[in-house]
């Protein structure tokens, strides 16, 4: 697990269930994405949590569910998963585009 910690003590990361949070303080969650299983293709999917086209951010405010781009698909949950992972971790490349810095 990587962590970023902000110089006003802000600790960005993907979340892990293996710490309690709480103990930590006030916590806030934004999410860089969603994995899901797509009925139709049989198969898990990572959808961007933060959508890039505007009319996409319309339906999900409206919908309140994910519209997000599908940035990888995968056979098994893990596989998803463990993607999402190096993908949005502190350097990886979506990093950025969940955080809008580096």
């Amino acid at each position: 697990m990587k962590l970023r910690i902000d110089q006003d003590g802000t600790v960005r990361c993907l979340w892990f269930d293996g710490l309690d949070w709480l103990d930590l303080g006030v916590v806030s969650v934004r999410r860089a994405s969603h994995v899901e299983f797509s009925d139709r293709e049989q198969m898990w999917y990572v959808r961007a949590g933060n959508p890039k086209k505007w009319f996409r951010r319309v339906l999900q405010s409206l919908f309140r569910r994910p519209f997000g781009e599908i940035l990888y698909w995968a056979k098994t949950r893990q596989e998803a998963l463990d993607w999402e992972r190096v993908y949005y971790e502190p350097g990886g490349p979506g990093w950025v585009t969940a955080h809008g810095d580096d």
